[in-house]
């Protein structure tokens, strides 16, 4: 119990963030029932036979409601006030005008007002039943034999083809008019000219046509018919065709309303807790048996559950929105992500983990899994090189075919016909590959919030035009110079071993930075045969040779190196003592206790595989530059003796790495050291007399 506890206390923070993410995931899920039943169109009901639990209303196909709100909007009627006014106002000035006329006309008298009241009444007659502006745009859009008009705030149904447009309103008063009157009463009425008193008296009221076919539009049922209470739906092993698949459908949909409506609220509650912290728990797990040093860091453990976290946020939220779709989300940027900052197993696992969550909510749960984990192991498999962009577009293709030809064969596999298949799907795929370039200010936000290091930075770190590292070969070429073999021999080391050779190669390149200072204290950077620790005391050179890890670390941080590169400076000599000066120190004074302190670097030790493998490669690579024979035994001496020097002092303790791992350095390390200095290699004595 005392045990428990401790570990309890040890673990506060991580156990708090365990729970965070575990309460925002069970938030961010639908309050709602699952239904009991995988299935899918064109396969086999492998399930017991299936009754109705209660009356279930059978959900319309979606092209079919679709269809019905095409022909409502195509078909809807429209609405039209009746301008009284409008109709007033024409009469009057028709009165006005032909009394103007009149005078002028010298037409006989008595016909006055027999010519008056004809125009007066043809045109009453025609605004009575409505005219309508030529061409109504508004009435166009509709395929409506009628139409609505409002008079004093009562709407009446009327058939299209009786009302009048402009131009057959006039046509109709002409033709009334000509009919009744003689050759000068013709050219009279000509003069007057009719067309000028039809206006329009029927304007579309927009306002109400448009919330009449909202309504029409709401009260469209999704549903036709109704499946009874104990009805057998579907028999063990009948094929799961379009009506049985409509019935599944319509049984899944009610029944998860049904749960949903219930009030049952604490026992979804209840599972959805369990499943999602089973879920974290596998995490939690894998991290603390195979990924100790993520498991250990609060930072690194944070940035992979909040990755999760944001994930499944996103999909809840595209769900919850008909304007989205699950296939159009790049949630192969979580493994890409993950893989560029650790390594590719823990961005399988963890991808794994959230897509089996999100699967639990996706209306297709078993596709949506299958698609994105065969995708996702392909986006994994090329994350390595996603700093080169012309990678990450070949990526970017092979993760949209890999979607297409999923989709596909899953699709085949229904046995449904072809043509049926939802091509909208294809572009979904190609914005999700597309969104993948989010990944690169992704990483850099990532970076800067979680304090971690991408293959990218270190690309751009390891560019040699970088301004430190050009100073660093102006003002100490020769430590340049054995910076760039260290990180030569560093990287192909790594490569055989295991790591991460673009960290290693970066660190090797500014391990000794500090150098900078005082370039000519290292022998390296030494012309002219003259060695200015010749004029000091052995504490004060190894005071000064032991401060270029200091000055580097602050120069460094002054130039914003990130940490992960700084680690490298404090750690390539860990704690060992800087030998010749110490020796030199006891020498001198045989007499005195030595302050081996004093020749001691500060540490700490390598506590990474790739720090390591640089403690041994410099210290090897400085020290094979003194030698006066350079032959394959002194080398093969001097790696092994150096090598075995430091694990004497304990330098590799707090670092991952096997007796294995340094024996194939070693032997790396030995080979290249022949090469670089040109050492021929002795042949068996056998073969060489079969040269001769």
């Amino acid at each position: 119990m005392a045990n428990f506890l401790l570990v309890v206390r040890t673990h506060t923070h991580f156990i708090l963030l365990y729970l965070a993410s575990i309460a925002v995931v069970c938030f961010l899920f639908p309050r709602e029932g699952k239904f009991p039943y995988e299935f899918q169109k064109g396969k086999i009901w492998a399930h017991s036979d299936l009754y109705a639990s209660f009356d279930i209303p059978i959900l319309k196909a979606q092209q079919e409601i679709d269809a019905e709100k095409d022909s409502l909007r195509n078909h809807f009627m429209m609405y039209y006030n009746y301008r009284a006014e409008t109709v007033k106002q024409q009469i009057e000035q028709y009165g006005h005008t032909f009394d103007t006329h009149w005078g002028k006309s010298g037409l006989p008298s008595y016909r006055r007002f027999f010519l008056y009241r004809l125009g007066a009444d043809v045109l009453d007659s025609v605004y009575r039943k409505g005219i309508l502006q030529d061409e109504e745009p508004a009435l166009q859009q509709s395929l409506s034999e009628h139409l609505t008009v409002i008079k004093n705030n009562v709407g009446e149904e009327v058939p299209k083809r009786e009302v009048f447009t402009q131009k057959s309103a006039y046509e109709t008063v002409m033709r009334v008019v000509r009919g009744l009157m003689n050759e000068d009463e013709k050219n009279f009425m000509k003069d007057l000219d009719l067309n000028n008193f039809i206006q329009p008296n029927l304007i579309c009221n927009v306002d109400l046509t448009h919330s009449a076919q909202t309504e029409s539009l709401r009260k469209i049922s999704p549903t036709r018919g109704v499946i009874p209470l104990n009805r057998k739906i579907i028999a063990r092993g009948e094929v799961v065709n379009d009506e049985k698949y409509v019935f599944l459908i319509s049984m899944k949909s009610e029944f998860e309303h049904r749960v949903g409506h219930s009030g049952n609220f604490r026992q979804i509650l209840a599972g959805q807790v369990c499943i999602v912290a089973l879920c974290f728990l596998l995490v939690y797990l894998y991290l603390m048996h195979f990924q100790k040093d993520i498991f250990r860091n609060l930072a690194r453990t944070g940035f992979l559950l909040l990755q999760m976290v944001l994930f499944i946020g996103v999909a809840c939220f595209t769900m919850r929105n008909v304007f989205f779709n699950l296939y159009a989300i790049p949630f192969l940027l979580l493994p890409v992500i993950v893989a560029t900052f650790f390594d590719a197993r823990t961005s399988t696992f963890v991808f794994m983990v959230t897509i089996l969550l999100i699967g639990l909510l996706a209306p297709n749960g078993l596709e949506f899994v299958i698609l994105n984990f065969i995708a996702g192991v392909v986006s994994i498999a090329n994350v390595r090189t996603v700093y080169r962009r012309g990678n990450l577009f070949k990526t970017v293709l092979w993760i949209f075919a890999v979607y297409s030809l999923t989709y596909t064969a899953l699709f085949l596999m229904q046995g449904v016909k072809f043509q049926q298949i939802e091509w909208m799907n294809y572009i979904r795929f190609g914005i999700s590959g597309i969104l993948l370039f989010a990944i690169y200010p992704s990483i850099f936000i990532f970076e800067k919030i979680f304090g971690m290091i991408s293959d990218i930075t270190l690309m751009e770190l390891s560019d040699t035009n970088q301004p430190l590292l050009r100073k660093l070969s102006e003002v100490a070429p020769g430590t340049f110079q054995h910076s760039l073999q260290v990180a030569n021999i560093a990287e192909e080391v790594i490569q055989k071993i295991g790591g991460n050779p673009l960290l290693i190669r970066t660190g090797a390149l500014y391990h000794d930075i500090g150098k900078i200072s005082r370039p000519v204290y290292f022998i390296e950077n030494q012309a002219g045969g003259h060695n200015p620790h010749d004029d000091l005391l052995p504490e004060d050179s190894a005071r000064i040779i032991i401060e270029h890890v200091h000055n580097g670390v602050e120069i460094a941080k002054k130039n914003r190196v990130p940490r992960h590169i700084i680690d490298f400076i404090r750690t390539h000599h860990g704690t060992t003592t800087v030998r010749y000066f110490y020796h030199q120190y006891q020498l001198q004074y045989p007499d005195q206790k030595t302050e081996r302190a004093k020749f001691t670097y500060p540490g700490p030790i390598p506590f990474s595989k790739e720090m390591v493998v640089l403690m041994m490669c410099d210290s090897i690579e400085a020290a094979s530059r003194s030698l006066k024979e350079r032959d394959k035994n002194v080398i093969s001496e001097l790696v092994d003796n150096v090598v075995n020097f430091q694990i004497m002092e304990d330098q590799f303790n707090d670092a991952d790495i096997t007796y294995r791992d340094i024996n194939t350095a070693k032997q790396i390390i030995k080979n290249r050291l022949m090469s670089i200095y040109h050492v021929r290699i002795e042949y068996p004595k056998e073969n060489n007399q079969k040269q001769k």
